[in-house]
């Protein structure tokens, strides 16, 4: 009796091309399972082959399910602050309509290692497109300590890998289907938690209170989209604050991660940008009039350090002090701050107090960029960029002190 195995023969129906597998690998000597698991694999492949997709529908029925209402669009977008930006990106529950209508695919989570000692927890997503025979897999990692450096209880460490194993299948299925698809999709989405300037107060107030309502106070908002307070959220903002809250709540990320605790600082601060450049410019003047009293005081016959007489001293005046009364008893009278009454000018005095501070030049005040106040913003900036033009600014140097 001949018992030496041969190899099997195939021959594939669409090409007739005839394949020779390798000795031993004919259906008999695979287990029931791995007949099963083949014949499942092929014919979903032929199925695919059978009734391929169409790129165009996909895109459109993306997009409907997306702008179905507007909560569904929210929850299509998730952020996160990293090195002082925001990044917003579609959330898991996009690829879920990405992968529902590209159809004629696999796609899976699966948690594969808990590192208890390293103290994380690592997943793996797959995506396998059987139309194209592209397969993808992304392996994403999530923290189980918490800040003192202790583990996670072991239902928490079960719930960082359920988060995990989302961002895993979200990254396989991007990785998988084209950008191109679901791009104008994502922006749809974008643009809806955006909205517009006419429902910017009602939709800043929501905010607050949906963070407020997951335990965030708002000194923890403000820091974390880099506003001094609640009136300088703006649209982008607002767009950064609804796509955090609905990270957090699909679990691709957490509070601690989105809003970290701010440290309590000394001493009261001012709660706007306004308030704070204000604060800069009257600290400056505060430090020039306690030059100009320290240079009055002096006696006019004293020399400077490059030898010179006193800036007091005029010439025809030898032996009168600077600021002494004349002789006839008048007193002379208060100069007056350049910048008194004339809103161009504080606007401007405030521009060069931004600069020697190393702030931003655009950081304009929420005030200046209003309807009507133009003038007064140009005179910030024109304030702002003279300060700059100076080879050798003087530290505190004023408009006076320079005539």
């Amino acid at each position: 009796m001949n018992t030496q195995s041969r190899a099997v023969e195939t021959v594939d129906r669409n090409t007739g091309e005839i394949t020779e597998l390798p000795a031993g690998y004919s259906a008999g000597n695979q287990s029931l399972a791995v007949q099963l698991a083949i014949a499942e694999l092929n014919q979903d492949v032929t199925t695919a082959k059978a009734f391929p997709r169409s790129v165009a529908k996909v895109m459109r029925n993306v997009t409907e399910l997306v702008m179905l209402d507007e909560q569904t669009a929210k929850e299509c977008v998730y952020a996160v602050p990293r090195d002082g930006k925001t990044i917003r990106g579609p959330s898991i529950r996009l690829a879920e309509i990405i992968a529902s209508q590209w159809g004629n695919c696999h796609c899976a989570s699966r948690i594969v290692h808990v590192d208890k000692i390293e103290k994380y927890v690592e997943s793996e997503g797959i995506f396998h497109d059987l139309e194209t025979g592209l397969k993808r897999t992304a392996r994403t990692r999530k923290n189980i300590s918490k800040r003192d450096g202790s583990l996670y209880s072991q239902d928490m460490i079960m719930t960082a890998g359920n988060a995990a194993a989302s961002i895993g299948m979200r990254e396989a299925i991007l990785k998988g289907v084209p950008k191109a698809v679901w791009r104008q999709a994502f922006d749809h989405a974008e643009n809806v938690i955006r909205g517009d300037i006419t429902t910017l107060v009602e939709r800043r107030e929501d905010a607050m209170k949906a963070l407020a309502g997951i335990g965030v106070t708002p000194d923890r908002i403000f820091a974390a989209i880099g506003v001094a307070g609640l009136d300088e959220i703006g649209v982008e903002e607002l767009a950064d604050l609804f796509a955090m809250y609905q990270g957090i709540k699909s679990k691709e990320t957490d509070v601690d991660e989105v809003f970290p605790p701010v440290k309590k600082g000394g001493g009261d601060q001012p709660s706007s940008l306004k308030g704070k450049l204000d604060q800069l410019a009257g600290d400056d003047a505060g430090k020039d009039k306690d030059k100009k009293s320290a240079e009055e005081k002096k006696p006019a016959g004293t020399k400077s350090d490059a030898g010179t007489p006193a800036a007091s001293e005029k010439p025809g005046e030898k032996g009168t002090k600077a600021g002494q009364a004349p002789s006839s008893g008048k007193s002379p009278p208060t100069q007056a701050q350049p910048d008194d009454g004339d809103p161009i000018a504080v606007a401007t005095r405030l521009g060069r107090a931004a600069y020697r501070k190393n702030m931003s030049e655009r950081a304009v005040p929420v005030d200046f960029k209003q309807a009507g106040r133009e003038a007064e913003r140009d005179a910030w900036i024109a304030g702002f960029r003279d300060e700059a033009d100076k080879d050798s600014p003087e530290p505190g140097a004023t408009e006076e002190d320079e005539r």
